[in-house]
């Protein structure tokens, strides 16, 4: 969905908007959306109060696919380490309103010494982008159960389930794959021992939700924990960095050669966790798009071109 198109500050019902004003203490007297606000259809913006600044997001029930994820990342805020980076989760809401349905809407506080990755790609952007979500992998992920073992997490059998319904739409990645899959199904098959860990994850990182120090001494800032969970140090920093190639970013494997992985990390799991997301993002793409994610193949298409050429270059072709 296009940010033009996203609902905004302006498009919220009234009595939302008086429900909102009430949760934060004072009026919104002033409102803008982010520049790219993501893959899911919430209304978020920035709003400017007559007591102080906030990032507000509200999703209602003619979305209910998405629902679910804004639900779950209110009830992981409370549970994230400090060190995680996280927004600082100010109130939310989830209730019924007269005549409108089922609305969620949460806010956090709003920080003024931070801001987006600069997508020209300077060589420091690169350094510091990599260093802060090395610095996810150094945390201990909480004893909870909401944060689940990455290995169930995250869908590690696609190569096998391609390999077995072999779909004509694989023509539409690469010619590459066709005598592969059952290659590429058995690297995947290592992934429970692979991407096993203790460290957090954030599993849902985008260039767009990290957001670096904008001043000397200020530190970044980590938003959209809508799953957490729990594995090796290393796999946040390979799905980011599949996601900053698709932004124009340098080529994955020459970021990883430049700055290196976390102490003790083996090349052959970091091929491994390649392989899982190929086989997840070219399976997922080809799947009919959800009502309520209208965008949501076009993107998994570019992460799974770009997860593939990584991966042929980790193989040697």
């Amino acid at each position: 969905m296009s940010p033009a198109l996203r609902p905004g500050w302006r498009d919220l019902p009234p009595p939302l908007k008086e429900r909102i004003n009430h949760l934060l203490g004072a009026r919104v007297i002033a409102a803008s959306n982010p520049g790219d606000s993501g893959i899911l259809p919430v209304a978020q913006f920035q709003v400017q109060t007559t007591q102080g600044n906030a990032f507000i997001k509200a999703l209602g029930t003619d979305q209910p696919g998405t629902l679910s994820f804004l639900r779950q990342e209110i009830a992981l805020s409370p549970l994230l380490p400090e060190a995680a980076l996280h927004p600082e989760l100010l109130w939310s809401l989830d209730e019924v309103l007269p005549n409108l349905g089922t609305w969620v809407a949460v806010g956090y506080s709003m920080r003024a010494d931070v801001r987006p990755i600069d997508l020209s790609w300077p060589e420091e952007e690169v350094a510091t982008l990599v260093r802060v979500v090395r610095s996810i992998g150094e945390i201990e992920a909480p004893d909870d159960p909401m944060f689940l073992p990455e290995e169930k997490a995250f869908p590690v059998n696609a190569w096998e389930i391609l390999a077995d319904t072999r779909p004509a739409g694989l023509a539409n990645h690469s010619p590459w794959l066709a005598g592969r899959l059952d290659g590429l199904a058995e690297i995947a098959s290592h992934a429970p021992d692979a991407i096993a860990g203790k460290s957090l994850q954030h599993g849902a990182l985008r260039v767009q939700n990290i957001l670096l120090p904008a001043v000397p001494g200020a530190q970044a800032l980590i938003a959209d924990w809508i799953r957490g969970s729990v594995g090796a140090p290393y796999l946040d920093l390979v799905s980011m960095l599949l996601h900053a190639r698709i932004n124009d970013g340098p080529p994955p494997e020459a970021t990883l050669r430049r700055y290196g992985l976390p102490p003790g990390t083996e090349p052959d799991a970091v091929t491994c966790w390649i392989a899982v997301l190929a086989g997840h993002y070219v399976k997922s793409s080809m799947e009919p798009p959800p009502t309520d994610l209208p965008a949501l193949r076009s993107y998994q298409h570019q992460l799974a071109q770009a997860a593939v050429a990584w991966l042929k270059t980790r193989l040697g072709f």
